[in-house]
C-alpha cells in the first residue's frame, strides 16, 4: 500500500508539478532508486531497459503527432516518471505475475491509457488527434507493454535475477 501512495503521489508531482517541480520529483526518484538498490527491490538492468522502451515510446508518439509537447521533445518529468512506473512494476511483480496475462495487461492498459488522459485534462500534453483515436491507440500500445512487463518478470524470476524474492509484500 505504501509504494503504491508513493508511486501515486510522484505521478502527481510530474504531471501537475512538470518542470516547475522537476528537482523535487528527480530528488524524490533518485532516492527511491537508492533505497531500492540498497535493500535488493530492483534490478537495475531490467529497469533501464524498459525505461528506455518507455522513453523511446513517447518520443515516437512526439515525432508522430500522437502527443504535443510544449518542448519538441518529451519533457524530463516524464522520463522521470517512467522510471518511477517501471520502478513500480516491479515492486508488484507478486500482484502482477499471479494473474492470467491478458486480464493483468488489459487492466493494465486501460489504466495507463486513463493515465494519459489525465494528464491530457491536467494540460501536461496535448493530443492532437481525436481523445478516442489516442485513448485506443494507447490502450493497444499498453496492452503489449504490460505483457512485455509481466513476461519480463517472469523471466527474471525463472533466471533468480528478482532480487526481492525473499520479501513480504507490504504494497
Amino acid at each position: 500500500m505504501v509504494k503504491s501512495i508513493w508511486f501515486q503521489g510522484l505521478w502527481f508531482l510530474a504531471v501537475i508539478g512538470r518542470d516547475s517541480t522537476f528537482f523535487l520529483l528527480l530528488l524524490a526518484v533518485g532516492a527511491t532508486l537508492v533505497y531500492s538498490v540498497k535493500k535488493e527491490q530492483i534490478n537495475l538492468a531490467w529497469l533501464a531497459t524498459l525505461v528506455l522502451i518507455g522513453i523511446v515510446l513517447d518520443t515516437f508518439h512526439g515525432f508522430i503527432g500522437l502527443f504535443l509537447f510544449p518542448q519538441s521533445w518529451i519533457p524530463a518529468w516524464l522520463i522521470l516518471l517512467w522510471v518511477i512506473f517501471i520502478w513500480y512494476a516491479y515492486q508488484m511483480k507478486t500482484i502482477l505475475t499471479r494473474f492470467p496475462l491478458p486480464i493483468v495487461s488489459m487492466i493494465g492498459a486501460l489504466g495507463a491509457a486513463g493515465s494519459y488522459f489525465a494528464g491530457l485534462k491536467l494540460g501536461a500534453v496535448q493530443w492532437p488527434y481525436s481523445d478516442e483515436m489516442t485513448f485506443v491507440v494507447l490502450t493497444i500500445e499498453w496492452f503489449l507493454l504490460f505483457a512485455l512487463v509481466i513476461y519480463s518478470l517472469k523471466a527474471l524470476d525463472k533466471r533468480g535475477k528478482g532480487h526481492n524474492q525473499h520479501e513480504t509484500h507490504h504494497t
